[in-house]
């Protein structure tokens, strides 16, 4: 995948939340804009579909520190680690996360948050239906510092200052002049590279550096960081990232298409109401298989899920499959007693072959006749065994 979708997320769900499309092969930004609040997310949730999801977690809600081990770190440290930072630390380490995002000879490097604020941002996501890949705090997406020299940024009404490779924070802007202070107490002369124009401080020497725009710079340090604190209790399972396995998203959409189409079917031609909540209940199923970190959604909810993936097509290799599909629905409907045993696609021929069964030879040329104009159909030798009649057919883009 050569895109991602990168998001930075906001502290409170009132603040204002950007975002931006980044091309990996151009690096450069395809698409950005804002957000008002965090119940606007669902305005991503289609361009998040066929993306990878990168989120920008704000300065001001994550601490960073160094702590001294011996030796090689370990799991067991890795469970002594809230408690070996309990005294310098003002919450109870219960209610914290601690990712270690960097491991030197007798050092590692931690990131700490709020779980209580993992989760609110996890659950704007949820809501949103955006499987996030990567949370990164935002000072580390920042260019890493040379000579010493300090690097700032201004998002919104926060600073972000990146002071080292491993270490970084940030402030809403009226209370960088007080941190500068306690911060620069040593160190009068400490070179600032801004990327946002001057801060109005008398501390420090501040430099002005060009930038395109802020979240320009914070994309490509988000390109190229394989910095990820979405670990632990909060870490994402492979198998269930839809956005990573984009090539996967047409067969398990068709998947949940084919049994909602059987099901019309089942409820026109069927008056056993059980049967029919049964199957409906299996759709449900199938659908939480086959998206195990969306919410559970009821039936109806699928039917408009899973057409929300077909105006998505365009965006994958495999729209072609999806659109076929689509199309052939109106097909299926007219002959109800067809049965569908295999299905097989071809993208290069752009083609579908299917093994089917009715329950006559009447129902193939029924069949026959409600192909689109646009498709070329090619029906194999039929045979007939216990009262079912069965074929190969294949439906070719003209």
């Amino acid at each position: 995948m050569s895109e991602q979708l990168i998001i930075r997320l906001s502290s409170e769900s009132h603040q204002t939340i950007y975002w931006l499309i980044w091309s990996d092969s151009e690096k450069e930004i395809i698409e950005s804009g804002e957000l008002d609040n965090a119940g606007n997310l669902s305005q991503l949730s289609d361009k998040a579909l066929t993306r990878k999801v990168t989120c920008l977690l704000p300065s001001v809600d994550i601490t960073l520190t160094s702590v001294e081990i011996k030796g090689a770190f370990t799991r067991q440290i890795q469970q002594a680690l809230p408690y070996m930072l309990e005294d310098d630390l003002a919450c109870d380490v219960e209610q914290l996360h601690f990712s270690v995002f960097a491991k030197e000879t007798d050092l590692i490097q931690v990131a700490i948050c709020a779980k209580n604020q993992m989760q609110i941002w996890l659950d704007w996501l949820n809501d949103a239906d955006i499987v996030p890949l990567k949370f990164i705090p935002e000072m580390l997406a920042l260019p890493v510092p040379v000579d010493q020299q300090w690097q700032a940024l201004r998002v919104g009404k926060q600073w972000i200052i990146r002071e080292s490779l491993h270490y970084g924070w940030g402030c809403e802007s009226e209370m960088l002049e007080s941190i500068l202070q306690l911060r620069l107490m040593d160190n009068a002369d400490q070179i600032i590279n801004s990327y946002s124009g001057n801060a109005n401080s008398d501390l420090a020497e501040w430099r002005i550096v060009d930038s395109a725009s802020p979240l320009h710079l914070l994309a490509r340090g988000c390109a190229s960081s394989h910095l990820n604190i979405l670990d632990g209790e909060f870490k994402v399972k492979k198998e269930s990232n839809l956005q990573i396995a984009k090539w996967k998203l047409p067969l398990i959409a068709a998947s949940i298409l084919f049994i909602i189409a059987f099901i019309n079917l089942f409820v026109q031609n069927s008056r056993v109401e059980q049967q029919t909540l049964q199957v409906k209940k299996q759709v449900e199923t199938v659908y939480k298989k086959a998206f195990p970190t969306q919410r559970a959604l009821q039936y109806s909810r699928i039917k408009k899920k899973i057409k929300g993936l077909l105006n998505q097509a365009s965006a994958v290799p495999e729209a072609e499959f999806l659109i076929i599909l689509n199309d052939l629905l109106p097909v299926f409907k007219a002959v109800p007693s067809l049965q569908i045993s295999s299905l097989k696609f071809n993208s290069k021929k752009k083609e579908i072959s299917l093994s089917v069964s009715t329950d006559s030879f009447q129902a193939f040329e029924q069949l026959a006749k409600q192909v689109p104009g646009q498709y070329q159909l090619e029906q194999g030798v039929l045979s007939n065994n216990k009262n079912r009649v069965s074929g190969l057919l294949t439906v070719k883009v003209k």
